[in-house]
């Protein structure tokens, strides 16, 4: 690393002032100067980097707790991408004196495996943007200088293993009320059923994400007219085994609530079967049906109709709760309806309302009940990367995406988790020598002290430079 400076110091100060000379003098946009700039800057991040783990391996060739256990084989030069670009170092192969594999010690030591081609920093650049965007995005904004294929970056994806972020328990801040939302995506699976029976990608070639999040009511203190903001959420799902998924969900409440204080538990939703399952996994749930769903299914009902005082009975008889005003409604309805097809999708409107009753009739005169926003978390959460676009999806793929996801919006970072992973990794191949080599290096780390008390010119106040001349002329 001292090298490096230096010559940076030596070099790459006056390559800067250079550029900045020339811009100042010259000024175009000031693209020009940061993309200037940066290819310095790119240049000593490798240098120092390289350096950095050369200097390490030459300290390794010299340890005395090394030459205790491992023997020199032999040194071999290799290519890693990092976030500053490619670079190539050497390092010493060693063997151990009492049996063993052969090692890269400074590469074990600074967690690079061994058939790695890319550094951490790179894989959690292409998480993160193919999170967002897609894994070919994901692979050209991994690195500055050069690019990781989509499909190391779709391995690397559903090779995560996702652990939602930990959560602060509130068992004192307990509300009297607590919310749940749920609803599922609909998501494109990869390839075509070869028969009209099941096959190899099932009786269906969509799959479905499902997304919970339980939250305490509106937060007033940040919501505006326009938007808003849930209290406290916490956000499940994937492609889960609804038992699963609502077991997680009910564990979550019993660890951050005192359940004794709550009192009632609001399911909101569209009224499916794995939705209305939380009932008998939440203590004192009841299901709320979601407006939206409700007015589609009353359009459906109504969109053909010229009456409007039959939509505003219908409307009404909602409002109110009231089933016998509602099916007077219905039948209305369907004596102005002659199209069989149209005949059936209005049965099929009143099936569902009426399988929904007790999700419609809570919400008369009730208070506590705030709106269900399921439809466009799902939408932001996960239809914005698995489905507003033309695309298929392995299983696999769509639930790792899901859930990394949710694990964004919980407030967990990529770095944390691509880290967990290296890690753990590293703690089921760890041996007490790493540690005993690693306490070694940081004993000697003091040969780097003074490394940036060189004089350097550009930033020596008194000292008449180009850059300072420069700058006199461009405003004087």
């Amino acid at each position: 690393m001292y090298n490096s400076i230096q010559h940076f110091i030596g070099f790459g100060v006056k390559k800067i002032e250079e550029k900045v000379k020339k811009f100042v003098e010259k000024p175009t946009d000031l693209a020009d100067l940061v993309l200037g700039l940066h290819e310095e800057l790119l240049e000593l991040g490798r240098n120092i980097v390289t350096e950095v783990l050369e200097d390490m391996d030459d300290y390794l060739r010299e340890s005395a707790s090394r030459k205790q256990n491992w023997e020199i084989v032999r040194k071999d030069r290799t290519g890693l991408l990092t976030s500053f670009g490619p670079i190539s170092y050497e390092r010493t192969y060693f063997k151990p004196k009492k049996g063993g594999k052969r090692q890269y010690l400074v590469d074990r030591i600074v967690g690079i495996n061994p058939h790695d081609r890319v550094s951490a920093d790179v894989v959690i650049n292409a998480v993160e943007e193919a999170a967002e965007s897609s894994y070919r995005k994901g692979g050209e904004k991994a690195a500055y200088m050069d690019e990781v294929s989509k499909q190391a970056v779709m391995n690397k994806v559903h090779e995560l293993e996702v652990v939602q972020p930990s959560v602060e328990k509130r068992k004192d801040e307990t509300p009297k009320i607590l919310y749940i939302e749920a609803d599922e995506d609909h998501v494109a699976q990869q390839g075509k059923k070869r028969h009209k029976t099941e096959d190899e990608w099932g009786a269906s070639s969509t799959l479905m994400p499902k997304l919970v999040y339980v939250h305490e009511g509106i937060d007033h203190e940040k919501s505006t007219k326009k938007r808003k903001v849930l209290k406290n959420p916490r956000y499940f799902g994937g492609i889960r085994d609804s038992e699963e998924l609502w077991l997680e969900v009910s564990q979550y409440i019993d660890d951050t609530y005192d359940v004794d204080k709550i009192e009632t538990v609001y399911i909101s939703g569209d009224g499916a079967a794995w939705i209305k399952q939380g009932l008998n996994w939440i203590g004192k749930s009841k299901f709320v049906l979601d407006k939206y769903h409700l007015s589609k299914y009353v359009k459906v009902a109504t969109a053909h109709l010229e009456d409007e005082d039959i939509e505003q009975e219908l409307d009404d008889a909602l409002k109110e709760a009231d089933k016998a005003g509602l099916k007077k409604a219905f039948a209305k309805i369907l004596e102005k309806t002659e199209s069989e097809t149209k005949r059936k999708a209005v049965n099929d409107a009143k099936r569902y309302i009426l399988n929904n009753w007790a999700g419609i009739e809570i919400k008369v005169d009730n208070y506590e009940i705030v709106g269900c926003s399921a439809e466009g978390h799902v939408s932001h959460i996960l239809s914005d990367r698995l489905s507003s676009r033309p695309m298929g999806w392995s299983k696999n793929g769509a639930d790792k995406m899901a859930q990394l996801r949710i694990f964004k919006k919980n407030g967990g970072k990529v770095y944390d988790l691509v880290m967990a992973q290296k890690k753990k990794e590293q703690r089921e191949q760890a041996q007490q020598l790493q540690d005993e080599l690693i306490r070694e290096l940081r004993t000697n780390r003091n040969r780097y002290d003074g490394v940036w008390d060189s004089n350097l010119t550009i930033i020596s106040k008194g000292h008449k430079t180009l850059l300072y001349r420069a700058l006199r002329a461009f405003v004087g």
